[in-house]
């Protein structure tokens, strides 16, 4: 269930329509994967439920010693997009620097909770220009534990054009909003920040 920025108010028709069918579907791969528990173990992100999303998809495994989000695992439409391989890579050096501490808090946000995140990025590319792309996180456990790794689906077919530019920084959202897994969302002070 979606839930605004603001914190625990119900859900908006507004951002449900917001969201494309993909993204809904990832989080319905999601909750199938996790079978009752908090969030699902890090095995059953297989593709006989994610090939849909296999290229737009990745596995981030924050650094818990540092202010680090680095990808563990990337589709080759990351590839694509960004122009090589973001395996090894910390997220957080792709963003804006004025939003790398928000980025960070919120996804580590995202794992004490447990909840989501869906937004809407503006992202500048190499040559200035600005294209909106979404995507969607969601925590997963390494070993079925407690939440400590996330996934994402990146919806990059919001993109002009069919040439793939190199991106420059990923910007602050546009529109952000928690998704509550059913163990609420935290406050809204850690959700307005990347807004800006």
């Amino acid at each position: 269930m979606l839930s605004l920025e603001t914190g625990g108010h119900p859900q908006s028709t507004g951002v449900t329509n917001m969201r494309s069918p993909e993204s809904i579907a990832f989080e319905e791969a999601w909750e199938a994967a996790r079978a009752g528990l908090d969030v699902p173990p890090r095995s059953a992100i297989d593709l006989r439920r994610f090939a849909p999303f296999a290229t737009r998809f990745a596995i981030i495994e924050p650094d818990p010693h540092a202010v680090a989000l680095p990808f563990r695992l990337t589709g080759s439409g990351f590839r694509d997009f960004f122009g090589y391989d973001l395996t090894g890579t910390d997220y957080l050096t792709l963003a804006d620097p004025a939003i790398r501490e928000y980025a960070h808090d919120c996804v580590m946000a995202c794992l004490r909770q447990p909840c989501g995140l869906w937004q809407a990025t503006p992202a500048t590319t190499a040559e200035g220009q600005s294209i909106l792309y979404e995507y969607t996180i969601l925590p997963i456990s390494k070993s079925g534990g407690p939440a400590d790794h996330i996934v994402i689906f990146v919806n990059f077919d919001a993109k002009p054009h069919d040439d793939l530019p190199g991106l420059a920084r990923i910007e602050r959202s546009t529109v952000w909003h928690w998704i509550d897994i059913g163990l609420g969302v935290p406050p809204a002070t850690v959700g307005r920040a990347p807004l800006g």
